[in-house]
């Protein structure tokens, strides 16, 4: 494994546990859903730059940006599910370009209740493709 690709899926790791650790704790306060929400959208760069240099140096994939990245990830195996990764997106895209608080109020329910489990199983699984 390149250097690159290790360090950058630590970082991803790091933002990870953080957002974790924010889900955690939180008291169901707008300041605790608007911290969620920045970090899970940290967090979702954070993982599909890593996976995307993880193909671009094991798998040869030339293609950029985090929708191609997903289906490349999923073509290749890397994950199991396509769609939740792309539910991701989605609500990442959302965050990103609306700010409303019924659609915040239900990005950070998804991020709590589906996420947070959707990365936590993507890191059970590449965990194994970085250590080996």
């Amino acid at each position: 494994m390149s250097n690159n690709l290790v360090e950058s899926y630590k970082v991803f790791k790091k933002a990870y546990e953080k957002l974790k650790e924010f889900i955690e704790s939180d008291d169901g306060s707008e300041k605790d859903r608007a911290a969620i929400i920045h970090a899970f959208e940290y967090t979702f760069e954070l993982w599909w730059k890593a996976l995307q240099r993880y193909l671009q140096d094991n798998e040869t994939v030339s293609e950029y940006g985090p929708g191609s990245t997903i289906r490349n990830a999923f073509e290749f195996g890397i994950i199991s599910d396509g769609q939740k990764y792309m539910d991701m997106l989605r609500d990442r895209n959302l965050i990103a370009h609306t700010y409303k608080e019924n659609v915040s109020k239900e990005i950070h329910e998804r991020i709590v209740k589906s996420h947070i489990k959707t990365l936590a199983e993507f890191i059970e699984k590449f965990d194994k493709k970085i250590i080996s």
